[in-house]
């Protein structure tokens, strides 16, 4: 959980709140820091304070916003009103909570905005294996759906009547497509693609 507040008595109080039920808490003094300093790969969300110095976070909400973030945002704020309450939650934002903040509000809040992160990053999983599926050619396609199903590249090779080094070679240019190492990695990636599942399931 990402807490972006220039009050340090702020981050202290949601942290030992925060890590009590087992989250991992980070906090960012400004918005700025959140903006060079934080690692967007790792899944969770943000929790903004409304008012701070140069950036604001609704600035920082619209700045992530441009720069292509889905992270969830809750904003948290001691001066806020119903009209920025409702620009923030029209603008993406999961909740507007006002400070000081009842912990089952907060928490219920993370949660939905866990649950938003998570299905966000899995569709953005979905989309990139099954963009890479459908750059392979005929042949890297045939040859990575007949390993998933558990044939050898001999069995592979008999089946589409080509050499067995053709097979691998077909087999090699599939994993590096779909950047995969393993068959248990290929075979995971190829679940997240609609035409691929219904290949081997």
């Amino acid at each position: 959980i990402r807490i972006v507040d220039d009050d340090p008595n702020i981050h202290d109080a949601l942290a030992y709140v925060l890590e009590n039920e087992g989250f991992i808490v980070r906090h960012y003094e400004s918005a700025e820091s959140f903006l060079i300093n934080d690692r967007p790969e790792d899944p969770g969300c943000a929790i903004l304070d409304v008012r701070m110095g140069e950036m604001s976070g609704i600035v920082l909400h619209d700045r992530m916003k441009k720069l292509g973030s889905k992270l969830p945002c809750i904003f948290l704020s001691a001066h806020g009103d119903v009209d920025m309450a409702v620009d923030a939650i029209e603008a993406g934002a999961v909740t507007f909570l006002s400070k000081p903040v009842r912990t089952e509000k907060l928490l219920a809040a993370i949660e939905r905005a866990a649950l938003t992160d998570e299905a966000a990053r899995q569709a953005a999983l979905t989309e990139a294996a099954r963009t890479a599926f459908l750059s392979l050619s005929d042949r890297e396609r045939q040859a990575a759906l007949l390993a998933v199903s558990g044939l050898t590249n001999r069995q592979i090779a008999e089946r589409l009547e080509i050499a067995v080094r053709t097979v691998e070679f077909h087999r090699a240019g599939s994993m590096r497509k779909l950047g995969c190492h393993s068959a248990a990695e290929l075979k995971a990636k190829l679940s997240l693609v609609p035409e691929a599942r219904e290949a081997f399931e």
